[in-house]
């Protein structure tokens, strides 16, 4: 039975354990004074050095409180599983937020006592007693442990997966070679294939054949390969391959090895080279993908990758957490590129991908980032900039795009426009909701008629 499954089975034994009547009281409690406990909440939050960094009293008044009242009431209102399931959503959407902005679980934790607290207090306002009141608590009390938990769930898994990222920047950031990595492992397969090409012509039965788990090859992929290119849908396909070889087909090759069936010796030998063969493939590829994230560029604008976004945006935001010193998105798309590709053809759309790229390099300062973030789409982060200077920016490169025109690999030149959404960070802990911010202006750039930068809603 899987987490999800889990967590139902134990609200549903819960939820059938306690009378109707007990949760109705319950549920209209939370109801009631869901504003006095999110008050409650905050003000313990607000005055804790733990959680204050996290918090500002602007963010608890114009958002959090607010967000805190529907998830007392949305959590607390579960009658049925549809009900429970939409709370459990929101637990892990939470749980992954905290995650982005590393909200350390204990302050969760304390934050969860703060409420409990506060619902026994109107409980016990609430007229119940005796059975009922102990049941309510206790329900109340399971109910936020099941929301706890599958947030912490959420949480540690968006951690690892930030974690990984994190790791892979570091990586990025001390030159970690893969070109040789990759020529190293290619070497690895071709001197165990040749070592059991030898030991087939030449050995005598009994004698041992190698095993490719046991290879230099085998080792890497083992305890290297994992880390590095965790998640990779060739790992999977790669360790069938090496188990069909070392406990298929080498236990039939050791049994004929210096018997007098040559044939099918070499039947034997032609279905190992022909394994191994999909597994020099499967290698290949896998390492032609992560090839172009070893330099944290992009293959064809080589713009730093979009996979490093995350770790840099945390940085910054900390930089600025920390200095008090402001920093923006500019989310840039190249207006009607999918006409450029069908009129012009794909290799003129690589041009212009790459025009645009020399462009906002060179309008962008040395200590700015820039990204090719998908498609026809860029971001550059600039650092310590307030909207002012961020806003001129992007309107200096919204006109550096329109005013000069591509060349087209055909000769022909080109004339292009782009759309610009801009957000400037505004302290919430959160990376994706500034990017969200800048791709809702990017949005309304291009509803209102393109080729124009729009500023996000704060």
């Amino acid at each position: 039975m899987n987490h999800s499954n889990t967590l139902e089975a134990d609200w549903l034994e819960l939820f059938d354990n306690v009378p109707e009547a007990t949760r109705g009281v319950l549920r209209e409690v939370v109801r009631a004074h869901k504003e006095s406990m999110a008050d409650a909440f905050y003000a313990r939050m607000l005055g804790d050095p733990d959680a204050h960094p996290f918090l500002t009293h602007e963010a608890v008044e114009t958002r959090l409180r607010h967000s805190m009242q529907r998830w007392l009431e949305t959590l607390f209102s579960c009658t049925d599983r549809a009900q429970f399931a939409v709370a459990m959503a929101i637990q892990r959407h939470v749980g992954e937020v905290h995650a982005r902005i590393d909200l350390p679980v204990n302050i969760v934790a304390r934050g969860a006592r703060v409420l409990k607290a506060e619902i026994a207090r109107h409980l016990l306002a609430a007229g119940l007693s005796g059975q009922a009141l102990i049941d309510a608590v206790l329900y109340a009390d399971n109910l936020m442990d099941l929301a706890f938990e599958e947030m912490s769930a959420a949480y540690v898994a968006s951690h690892e997966h930030v974690a990984r990222i994190d790791e892979a920047y570091r990586a990025f950031s001390f030159g970690q070679n893969l070109s040789l990595e990759r020529e190293r492992q290619r070497a690895a397969l071709l001197d165990w294939e040749n070592r059991f090409l030898h030991d087939m012509m030449t050995g005598s039965a009994g004698d041992p054949l190698p095993r490719l788990t046991e290879s230099a090859f085998g080792l890497w992929l083992h305890h290297k390969a994992t880390a590095i290119f965790e998640g990779a849908p060739e790992l999977p396909a790669i360790r069938q391959a090496i188990r069909t070889i070392d406990d298929d087909l080498i236990p039939q090759c050791q049994a004929k090895l210096g018997g007098p069936e040559r044939d099918t010796q070499r039947r034997l030998t032609k279905a190992v080279l022909s394994e191994l063969g999909q597994l020099k493939f499967l290698l290949g590829t896998l390492f032609e993908r992560f090839v172009e994230l070893e330099s944290g560029k992009d293959a064809l604008t080589q713009l730093l990758n979009r996979r490093f976004l995350p770790a840099i945006l945390s940085r910054e935001a900390d930089i600025s957490r920390r200095q008090h010193k402001p920093f923006a998105l500019l989310l840039l798309d190249v207006d009607h590129f999918k006409h450029i590709n069908d009129q012009h053809g794909h290799e003129a759309g690589d041009r212009v991908l790459q025009h645009i790229a020399s462009l906002i390099l060179a309008t962008v300062r040395a200590g700015d980032f820039v990204f090719r973030y998908g498609g026809e789409e860029f971001l550059a982060l600039l650092v310590e900039v307030d909207l002012t200077h961020a806003l001129r920016i992007a309107e200096k490169l919204r006109s550096r795009i329109e005013s000069e025109n591509v060349l087209l690999p055909n000769g022909a030149s080109l004339k292009l426009t782009a759309s610009i959404g801009v957000a400037v960070h505004d302290g919430h802990p959160d990376y994706q909701r500034l990017i969200n911010r800048a791709d809702e202006a990017l949005y309304r750039a291009k509803q209102q008629g393109r080729n124009r930068c729009v500023v996000s809603d704060a």
